[in-house]
């Protein structure tokens, strides 16, 4: 079967240099997939991209005009991945879109090559689109509430929480099937990473607003007052970050505070989790929350955000929640799990058996036993 996969971001090498849980499950599910069918990606171009790659047997196209990784503006760059995109030549059969900015490609693709159209959804942003990323965000309702509305032969939903909010919107509940996200559970587990002497907070996220690593400071600062040597490592980039330095040095804590910016390897990020003693999430917006799950694979209990795909990518199990913007009630759960030696263990042991239902080979197979549906 030849499967095209569109998604906005995509890893330049087997290295795995993911930014975001769309570009990770676009990755994990094409190498998966890729072990028996054929399987090509199209992409956007960032800066020194090739225009074409072939990896792990996945081939990877990359379209429109040359950009920088944003998730945020990049309107003329994401318009010119949509056009490229649209006028691709290839052979295909089935094709699956991965976000926002890939519904409108996939779908297209498939109207001009006749071909079932997937679209593989993580959350669904109607509604809260101007919350979320400001006046920008009035493009993406319009958009967002367009491509809902073409007839896709298959909807994938990575959990159940996503599935109600297709139907909530009008997408047939009968075209909806829910595959969660996935971990590389052995590869993690065979990381080797010394724990950090202090205790280490660690949070891997894209340093947008909705992302809330403001309250994870602000809890930093909280902790602080009773643990004095504690670390918090943050992983990530994005539009926040000179905003959140300036917040941890308002704070006092900025000798306290590790702002790591992108890592180039999926490995190396796993690595600084896996040294931590605490995962912290303070998101409000997650369509699943694949980072709890690995932070399981790594033996690493979290405190998160109590919302609902969250609880249910966890189980409600190797973690703590807090209600969201509730700074006192992280803080506590941060050191509640710092100190208590019983508790983490119990949580550890916890997320280390619930992890076992998401590997993505798993994953990858409940995938392609969809698009064989829809070829047959």
């Amino acid at each position: 079967m030849r499967i095209g996969i569109v998604t906005e971001f995509f890893p330049k090498s087997p290295e795995v240099e993911v930014r975001g849980g769309a570009e990770a499950r676009a990755f994990h599910v094409a190498r998966e997939i890729a072990k028996s069918e054929e399987v090509t990606v199209f992409t956007t171009r960032e800066i020194g991209d090739q225009k074409e790659s072939e990896f792990l047997g996945i081939r990877v196209i990359r379209l429109g005009k040359e950009r920088r990784y944003s998730q945020k503006g990049s309107i003329v760059e994401r318009l010119s991945f949509i056009v490229d995109g649209i006028k691709t030549e290839g052979e295909l059969d089935i094709v699956d879109g991965y976000c926002f900015i890939a519904y409108p490609v996939a779908w297209l693709i498939s109207r001009r090559l006749k071909i079932p159209a997937v679209a593989t959804y993580h959350d669904v942003w109607l509604g809260r689109w101007v919350k979320n990323v400001g006046v920008i965000g009035i493009a993406g309702e319009l958009l967002e509430s367009f491509m809902l509305s073409r007839k896709w032969n298959r909807f994938i939903a990575v959990s159940q929480f996503t599935k109600r909010m297709l139907v909530k919107h009008g997408v047939c509940e009968e075209k909806i099937e829910v595959i969660p996200n996935g971990v590389d559970v052995e590869k993690i587990r065979k990381l080797e990473a010394k724990k950090e002497i202090n205790p280490t907070i660690c949070c891997i996220s894209r340093l947008v607003e909705y992302k809330h690593v403001d309250d994870i400071l602000r809890a930093v600062a909280e902790v602080k007052k009773e643990l004095p040597d504690v670390k918090c490592k943050i992983v990530g980039t994005g539009p926040e970050e000179e905003k959140l330095r300036k917040l941890a040095a308002a704070l006092k804590i900025e000798k306290n505070v590790d702002f790591l910016g992108f890592l180039k390897s999926h490995e190396k990020v796993m690595e600084v989790l896996k040294s931590s003693h605490v995962f912290c999430l303070a998101s409000t917006v997650e369509g699943f929350g694949i980072v709890l799950l690995e932070a399981m694979a790594a033996g690493v209990p979290f405190v998160a955000t109590k919302i609902e795909p969250l609880l249910e990518a966890s189980g409600g199990k190797g973690g703590l929640f807090f209600g969201p913007g509730d700074i006192r009630d992280m803080a506590g759960k941060i050191l509640a799990v710092l100190t208590d030696d019983n508790l983490r263990k119990k949580l550890v042991e916890e997320g280390e058996k619930w992890v076992e239902n998401f590997r993505w080979e798993k994953i990858g197979r409940r995938v392609l036993e969809v698009y064989r549906d829809l070829t047959k």
